[in-house]
């Protein structure tokens, strides 16, 4: 357990070489301290809400033909869980995208309150409807239009994670601020 996030980091794998599993967890390891403290305080405190010790990151890997995707959100025994399944290539680990933006969205998934928490859901849908942050993603990648809350929330919470201070920000003022609120609510 990595004991800084309190997360569970399990590599699951019969044919997977000690090799493999040691550099699936530092890579997982490495990721995860690259983030920033403030991250882990929201964790905890989300963890402390659930009255759970600990929560599990899973890691299968798949062989590179793989159709199932890379990151599979989910709940076991009513607690928020993550599965991410990369491609095993030869010698190479493919994350199916940088690892930093990918363990940020574990993460943004796990706090995300429950759908039954009306004011916080409902927050969210103004802020992503003033800044028409569907419409704006989605002309970028179409897959967006038809994204849920939850999925805008994860993107937009891995972003801010990585580049609070990018310069895209202003263009989604409502989505910012209600990002930066969350975060200081929890901290």
């Amino acid at each position: 357990m990595l004991g800084e996030s309190r997360l569970n980091v399990y590599v699951l794998g019969s044919n997977l070489s000690p090799r493999q599993r040691e550099r699936i967890q530092a890579q997982v390891q490495t990721g995860l301290r690259s983030l920033p403290a403030w991250v882990f305080d929201f964790l905890r405190e989300r963890m402390d809400a659930l009255g759970v010790t600990s929560l599990p990151l899973i890691i299968q890997p798949q062989p590179a033909s793989s159709p199932h995707p890379v990151l599979s959100l989910g709940r076991i025994e009513s607690r928020p869980a993550v599965k991410l399944m990369p491609r095993l290539v030869v010698d190479k680990i493919d994350w199916g995208q940088a690892l930093r933006p990918l363990l940020a969205k574990a993460i943004a998934y796990v706090i995300a309150p429950d759908q039954a928490c009306d004011d916080f859901w409902r927050r969210w849908r103004d802020a992503v409807r003033d800044d028409r942050l569907r419409e704006k993603a989605s002309a970028i990648a179409g897959e967006y239009e038809d994204e849920t809350d939850l999925g805008l929330l994860i993107e937009m919470f891995a972003a801010y994670t990585l580049r609070p201070a990018h310069r895209r920000w202003s263009e989604l003022p409502r989505v910012q601020a209600f990002v930066e609120q969350w975060r200081a609510a929890a901290g």
